[in-house]
Formats: C-alpha cells, sequence, structure tokens
C-alpha cells in the first residue's frame, strides 16, 4: 500500500537489508529495520505458497503474478540468494499514458496509421520503451477499428477495449512460447500485432511473415540506436538467413523509435527523449519536444 502511495514501480525484499522501493528509478529506503531470511522466506511462502521451498530448492527461481487491485497487479519472482529466499515485486498496470504524456513526437502516430509494415521500438535497459510501446498501442485502440493480438512476458499494463477489439496474450500462461502466439492471432482475422520481446528465430520469423502478410506490427527490441535495431533483427536468424531476413525487413519497414529517459533539472522527473526515423525521413525530439 505504501508503494502504491508513492509511485513505486518496484519492491525489492533481501534479506540482510532494509526493505526499499524503486521511484523514479532510484531506490529509497521504505522502513528502518533490517530484513533477516525468515522474514524474507514467510513472505515468499504467503505469496507462493507452501510448496515454496521446495520449487526454490529444485528450480532456483519462481514467477507469479498477483491481483492488487483492479487496475494493477504484481509480478513477483523468487529466488535463492545466500541461502535465503529474495523476494522482488514489480508492479504494472494502472492508466496507460498517452502518447503526449509519453512525450513522443506527432511523427509517430504517422507511423501507426499505416495500413501494414513492421515498426520497430528501441532503446536501452530502464529507458521507458515498453510503456511508450503500450502508449502506440493504446493510440491505436483509441483511433482505428481494428483487431489488436498482443504478445507479452509479462504484460504490464491491462487494454479496456475502446475502438478497437484487443487480445493480451502472455507467453507461459496463456501460450507456451511467443511464436505459438503469434501463430494463433494469424488465424484469428488480426489487423495489429504487437510483440515485447524477440527472444529466438522462431518469434523472428512469424513478425516477419506477419509484417509481409499486410498487418502492421510494431516490435520492442533492446538496442540503443536505429542501425543497431535493425541488426538486433538480422542477427537473431542464423547466419545462413541473413539476407533473406534484409530482404523482408527492407521490404517491410516503416519506421524505427529510439527512446531515453532524461533527468530534468529538478532531478526528479523524467521525460522521454526520442529519435524517430520513418518515412524516409530522421528527426530527433528532445526532452522538452523541440527538434
Amino acid at each position: 500500500k505504501r508503494a502504491l502511495e508513492l509511485g513505486a514501480s518496484d519492491i525489492p525484499l533481501v534479506a540482510g537489508h532494509k526493505p526499499q522501493v524503486r521511484i523514479n528509478g532510484k531506490l529509497s529506503e521504505l522502513d528502518d529495520f533490517l530484513l533477516d531470511r525468515t522474514q524474507t522466506r514467510w513472505v515468499g511462502i504467503c505469496l507462493g505458497g507452501n510448496d515454496v521451498d521446495y520449487r526454490l530448492n529444485a528450480e532456483g527461481y519462481m514467477h507469479l503474478t498477483r491481483d492488487v487491485n483492479d487496475e494493477k497487479y504484481a509480478a513477483i519472482t523468487l529466488a535463492m540468494a545466500s541461502g535465503a529466499v529474495s523476494v522482488s515485486i514489480r508492479l504494472h498496470g494502472g492508466r496507460i499514458p498517452t502518447l503526449a504524456q509519453s512525450n513522443v513526437p506527432e511523427a509517430v502516430t504517422r507511423l501507426l496509421s499505416a495500413p501494414s509494415g513492421l515498426i520497430l521500438m528501441a532503446g536501452p535497459h530502464a529507458s521507458g520503451k515498453t510503456t511508450t510501446l503500450y502508449s502506440m498501442t493504446q493510440w491505436v485502440n483509441e483511433n482505428r477499428a481494428l483487431h489488436i493480438c498482443t504478445v507479452e512476458k509479462p504484460r504490464h499494463y491491462i487494454f479496456k477495449p475502446a475502438k478497437s477489439i484487443i487480445q493480451q496474450r502472455e507467453v507461459g500462461r496463456d501460450c507456451p512460447t511467443a511464436a505459438r502466439a503469434i501463430d494463433a492471432a494469424m488465424h484469428q482475422d488480426l489487423d495489429v500485432l504487437v510483440v515485447g520481446e524477440i527472444s529466438d528465430f522462431e518469434t523472428l520469423a512469424a513478425c516477419l511473415q506477419a509484417a509481409e502478410t499486410g498487418h502492421l506490427v510494431l516490435v520492442q527490441l533492446h538496442a540503443n540506436d536505429a542501425r543497431e535495431a535493425v541488426m538486433r533483427l538480422v542477427e537473431a536468424a542464423p547466419e545462413s538467413m541473413h539476407p533473406q531476413i534484409k530482404r523482408q525487413v527492407a521490404n517491410t519497414l516503416r519506421g524505427v523509435i529510439v527512446q531515453r529517459l532524461a533527468t530534468l533539472m529538478d532531478g526528479k522527473t523524467r521525460m522521454a527523449v526520442c529519435d524517430v526515423m520513418g518515412e524516409g525521413a530522421c528527426r530527433t525530439v528532445s526532452a522538452y519536444g523541440v527538434p
């Protein structure tokens, strides 16, 4: 409850440390006492059930989700560290920010208005690219009457229907792999495919096939710039397939959005800085929306 009130994104509970929360990317103490291994173990049992010890000994870690309220839920990872149970709680959900609130330039909405093709949402770790991907999807949901399917691991927000029909598939819960989730979507009159991560060649091939067959495909990638984002796609395939993947990307790529988060002068507020490349032009937008 206190973490929610503070607007925290994460709650790490580690034996030998004080309870902490992550707010705007920075850790701060939540309480002034040291957790011991008995306490973290009982937190794990309360969240994961009486078989936590058995599962952790067998697998090393376990992942689960729990609803917090009607809009938010918690992604929980329990793991062993120095013989003690550590608990990491990441809070997801709430209201999806608009593109304007995410400080995403107007050029992105032009990309999202395309009938088909591949759009890459890239950025380094903790750059806010996942939130922006959800904002982009929500824009399509609110402005176009289409059938949208997301493939996520895990879900970060819960969409509510607007103009579009939207299905959210979570890998590991709704389907065994991302490739199988995409295959199912392709058989369900799909218009827009949103993929949270390309972790193997099968997922890459399915995304490119969807883009080639007239679907709009939004994909998130870990990359520092547009060139690296495209190379990440190519390198996800076996080397013998690189020429074919390059041709497919060349034929389907609509644009690349690369994002970082900049901390403003107050030291607390963070804003997106976006590079948008698409439709034959490259445009950089600063934290204040000024080219």
